[in-house]
């Protein structure tokens, strides 16, 4: 929070104290050398790249020294890494992060600046435009909600949102979820753009029609600035004042735009820095390597604050910068090549085993609600958030949940999956329990970027787990068409990282979704829309179904189906039934109920058993999960197989909008019987 000494009512301007002055001078001096010597010392980074804010400084040191380093959030960008010791993220870490080496802090998992620390309140660094700044939205509402409605310890602490990104970032649509999300939940962020001119080497003219970022930014209800991005002082004060508006402001405050003009006098990495006069005139360049801020600081402080500055304390501070980088750089040497993978998932929290209990006829979709219910009663963390849920979604699964507990632990989200999955992963970074609901699985691909090259590489990057769980309807049975049937699963299943849910009666509805939102991992719960008012007993109580165990719907000895989905599943059982009374074929069928992770023990001990297996799928065969499970068997039981294992699933082409033709696309009972005794009877065609 801002101190007395810092505001000077009369001129009601923020002005630096002589020691911040200096400090600020200090940490200029520091990024200025760590970014200098990391573009001379490039090439012992390669094949890595080196970024660096070489010209730029101006703009994160002048913002973080306005911030409050001990509590507020941090959202770095291509530009900021070599201010991150401001946020504590020390330069022998950042240099070791540049190396990808075993002792930096993603192992080798990442390298540069895809660096962060959620303890040290900076978000994890990836290159997609702007993702910083949704996920960063999500993260500084969550610890909002749990403090004022979790830990309840008051507001002696307003922490707020620096969001840094660039003008590249201006041109793609996280930007665009954050400043609504930003706007529309009156979240304490302040945006702050480095408008260097070049989006690596495109400039603006050819991605902007509006040169004027903040118009557009007006555009979102946000208080806007436009300032020199070189004047360190000039950055530190309308940082200052924006953070002092919006922490001391009783009622909801507009998040602020700082746009920050400058130039970038190197290349998008320090190895393309000499191609630069290909795309950028040199006496522009030239012209702005005149502006450093470093010396633009100096001039300032040597002609304005002689008391606190002088040429004497300009070396020595200069001497101490450098010194501290070379003495940082020294550790290198120490750094070796990393030898060990990672895990992909955090592992699980052992479930309770399920109780005995009173059970009753639920529908599957209630069973959803009623899961949904208790976890909430249980943990206060879990918050729902998704398109329409407070009037139940457009399935009418969270609707009695909004009457029970109100906007605070369930609302609605704008209709952008990219910005609810961001929004997700920004609350688990908080400690929030987040369950998004996206209103169909196809459009879980709006938000592919944010769940594969985030949530589902977070765990094996840094360590931390990542607990959220994405409710995702799915699947045929009823009239649509491709954009809402079409089944992806196998493509999030070879993301990795992401376990994956497919229950199939009420019982596992229930149970499933429960484990969960236990669990300490993502998760993409997928839910058969066709099954929604379909019946099965289910007890009262809480209770946990593990997840990655399959479960035996039916003991056989000739044939094996291997299933998924509530759909496949009973179309499935009526096949068994007609293969064992008109074919007098005993099947055997093995609901996997869990994609990711597979219980491959499960598969393999019933195929070793009936040496025969076929595998049905909703999604389409080629390149299906079938495919996997396939080869799984011929690797482990190919000497035991009597024919070879056969897969069942849609048809090529898009999903259809009239059932005749789902019937023909979708596997149906009867395919499902030709299928298997086709299998059954293989030997015989040699005979």
């Amino acid at each position: 929070m801002p101190h007395s000494r810092d505001f000077t009512p009369r001129r009601k301007i923020f002005i630096p104290t002589p020691e911040e002055y200096l400090l600020m001078y200090r940490r200029l001096a520091e990024m200025t050398y760590f970014g200098k010597m990391l573009d001379e010392r490039k090439e012992e980074f390669k094949p890595l790249k080196v970024f660096t804010g070489l010209g730029q400084e101006a703009i994160y040191v002048g913002a973080m020294l306005a911030a409050e380093s001990s509590y507020d959030l941090l959202a770095p960008d291509h530009r900021s890494t070599c201010a991150l010791p401001i946020w504590g993220i020390t330069e022998e870490e950042i240099i070791a992060q540049y190396g990808a080496y075993a002792e930096s802090l993603y192992g080798g998992y990442d390298f540069g600046i895809h660096i962060g620390d959620i303890k040290r309140r900076t978000i994890r660094f990836i290159s997609d435009m702007g993702a910083n700044t949704t996920i960063g939205a999500g993260v500084i509402d969550g610890i909002y909600y749990l403090r004022d409605y979790i830990d309840k310890n008051g507001a002696d602490e307003n922490p707020i949102l620096l969001a840094f990104f660039g003008d590249g970032a201006m041109s793609h649509g996280n930007i665009h979820s954050a400043f609504e999300l930003a706007s529309t939940r009156h979240l304490p962020v302040i945006f702050i753009l480095n408008n260097n001119c070049l989006a690596i080497r495109t400039p603006n003219e050819y991605q902007n029609p509006e040169p004027e970022f903040a118009k557009r930014a007006a555009g979102y209800g946000m208080h806007t600035r436009t300032i020199f991005g070189n004047d360190t002082v000039l950055v530190w004060r309308t940082v200052k004042e924006a953070a002092h508006r919006i922490r001391s402001a009783k009622d909801p405050h507009p998040p602020h735009f700082i746009e920050c003009q400058t130039v970038r006098v190197s290349g998008h990495n320090a190895h393309e820095t000499g191609e630069m006069w290909k795309y950028f005139p040199r006496e522009l360049k030239r012209e702005w390597e005149g502006r450093n801020p470093l010396e633009l600081f100096s001039l300032l402080l040597l002609s304005q604050k002689e008391d606190v500055f002088n040429e004497k304390k300009k070396q020595e501070l200069l001497s101490a910068a450098k010194e501290k980088i070379e003495k940082a750089f020294e550790i290198k040497k120490k750094f070796t090549a990393p030898s060990k993978l990672r895990p992909t998932f955090k592992p699980s929290i052992q479930v309770p085993a399920t109780p005995a209990s009173v059970e009753r006829e639920l529908r599957y979709g209630d069973a959803i609600t009623e899961a949904l219910c208790q976890a909430m009663d249980i943990n206060p963390k879990i918050r729902i958030f998704g398109e329409d849920v407070e009037l139940g979604g457009v399935h009418g699964i969270t609707k009695k949940i909004f009457e029970k507990f109100g906007s605070e632990r369930i609302f609605n989200m704008p209709l952008d999956e990219n910005c609810i999955v961001a929004f997700m992963i920004g609350q688990a970074l908080s400690g929030v329990v987040p369950c998004g609901e996206i209103q169909f699985f196809p459009f879980t691909e709006y938000g592919l970027a944010f769940l594969t090259r985030f949530a589902g590489t977070h765990f094996a990057v840094t360590g931390e787990n990542l607990r959220m769980v994405l409710r995702a309807p799915c699947g045929g049975g009823f009239v649509s068409n491709e954009e809402h049937q079409k089944m992806i699963e196998s493509s999030l299943a070879h993301a990795g990282g992401l376990k994956i849910v497919f229950p199939s009666t009420a019982f596992d509805a229930k149970g499933l979704l429960l484990s969960s939102l236990s669990d300490g991992n993502p998760v993409i719960f997928c839910e058969q829309i066709e099954h929604y008012t379909k019946k099965g007993l289910v007890p009262i109580e809480p209770y946990y179904v593990p997840i990655g165990k399959a479960a035996l719907r039916k003991n056989g000895e000739d044939i094996s189906l291997i299933t998924y989905g509530a759909l496949m599943v009973e179309r499935t059982l009526k096949a068994a039934e007609i293969l064992k009374t008109s074919h007098n074929i005993n099947a055997e069928i093995l609901d996997l109920r869990t994609i990711v992770p597979m219980d491959k023990e499960a598969v393999l001990e019933s195929v070793d058993k009936t040496s025969r297996a076929l595998i049905i799928h909703e999604a389409k065969k080629d390149f299906g999960v079938g495919a996997e499970i396939s080869d799984l068997i011929n690797r482990e039981l190919f000497d035991k197989l009597w024919a070879p294992v056969e897969r069942l699933g849609a048809k090529e082409g898009p999903a259809t909008a009239r059932q005749e033709l789902e019937i023909l696309r979708l596997p149906q009972v009867e395919d499902i019987v030709k299928a298997a005794k086709g299998v059954v009877l293989w030997e015989r065609k040699l005979r």
